[in-house]
């Protein structure tokens, strides 16, 4: 069996809301690995040490969590069969990076940058 890509992966998003003078909103959704490295491209930068670090997690462990500035953030596997060892994990986001970077619209203008990111290990396994 082939080892599945980016847009073949499937993950589901917990985002709660952290507005201190809000009350916390939880939304769920399931999207593509491909969808969320997309996004953390824009938001992070291509070069970011921590989209390959958020990425590599998820896909060795099986889920992660990040607290940014509005918002929590918890990502985990749909099929824990796609979890996979650290170099092939690395391997996967690296050649969807590259692919990006080639084709003509990855040329994504350059954004303000997160400035706290917390990862962290699970407390236990899924």
């Amino acid at each position: 069996m082939s080892a599945k890509s980016a847009a073949e992966i499937g993950i589901k998003q917990t985002k709660t809301t952290t507005h201190p003078t809000q009350p916390s909103e939880v939304t769920e959704s399931r999207i593509t690995l491909a969808e969320k490295i997309d996004e953390y491209i824009i938001r992070m930068g291509y070069t970011s040490v921590h989209t390959l670090g958020v990425v590599v997690q998820l896909l060795t462990v099986g889920k992660v969590r990040l607290d940014f500035r509005e918002y929590n953030e918890r990502l985990q596997l749909e099929d824990r069969a796609a979890v996979m060892s650290r170099s092939d994990a690395v391997l996967l986001v690296e050649n969807y990076i590259a692919g990006m970077v080639s084709s003509d619209t990855a040329l994504l203008p350059d954004y303000d940058l997160t400035q706290k990111i917390i990862i962290q290990a699970p407390k236990r396994t899924i």
